[in-house]
């Protein structure tokens, strides 16, 4: 394969996670130099004292929530793409992701190879739209049947719709979040009051039915 000098950030709280991701990286670029951190304090006491050609990101690290990591690293080194590569649902995060900043978005369901290829375009300069997103924006503009719940919620919106999709109790949400039960409880009527439900029943119908409208499987939440 191809190599090219490069310094890379992995973002990631998982030993095993980072260690084969460092290895992925290491196969296409082997003189690539792979600095690691396990929170978002580590994360970002790297991007202040070492500049970056890319950024590898696992959205559900420790120190921050979710989306709003993108904005805070971008923050401290604007100039640096992230990519990001997580476990949460490419079809709820991947179009926010994009959207709040992000360069590009892999699955850690998606193959190596794909891992690989996003890898290549972020550095080449470019966004890495896997087909999922690309079939989200598309839809975007295009769909005239069911709204995608993803285009109706704020990032914060939908980072508690997803934990609520999870089983979490509002007081569980709160104490991951850093936010006070009352502030959850006003997210979750919003969602309701956007998403035109009124129970979580429905609320995990809502999604599965727009998934189901785009052809999509969505696995059952608990």
């Amino acid at each position: 394969m191809q190599s090219f000098p490069a310094r890379l950030l992995l973002v990631e709280d998982h030993d095993i996670v980072r260690i084969a991701t460092s290895m992925i990286i290491q196969e296409m670029i082997s003189d690539a130099v792979v600095d690691t951190a396990a929170n978002f304090k580590e994360a970002a006491q790297a991007v202040t004292s070492q500049r970056y050609q890319l950024i590898i990101l696992d959205l559900n690290i420790p120190g921050t929530d979710h989306l709003l990591t993108i904005e805070k690293l971008r923050a401290l080194q604007p100039d640096s793409p992230i990519l990001v590569f997580s476990g949460q649902k490419e079809e709820l995060y991947g179009l926010h992701c994009i959207r709040a900043g992000a360069a590009g978005f892999v699955s850690k369901e998606s193959k190596a190879t794909e891992l690989q290829e996003a890898i290549r375009v972020v550095l080449g300069g470019q966004k890495y739209l896997s087909p999922v997103v690309r079939a989200q924006m598309l839809g975007s503009m295009l769909q005239q049947g069911v709204s995608d719940p993803a285009e109706l919620l704020s990032a914060k919106e939908l980072v508690v719709m997803e934990m609520l999709l999870e089983g979490k109790w509002t007081k569980d949400i709160a104490g991951q979040l850093n936010l006070k039960s009352t502030t959850v409880s006003t997210f979750k009527a919003r969602i309701f009051k956007k998403l035109g439900v009124t129970n979580l029943l429905d609320l995990a119908r809502r999604v599965e039915m727009y998934h189901l409208s785009n052809g999509d499987v969505v696995s059952n939440h608990k």
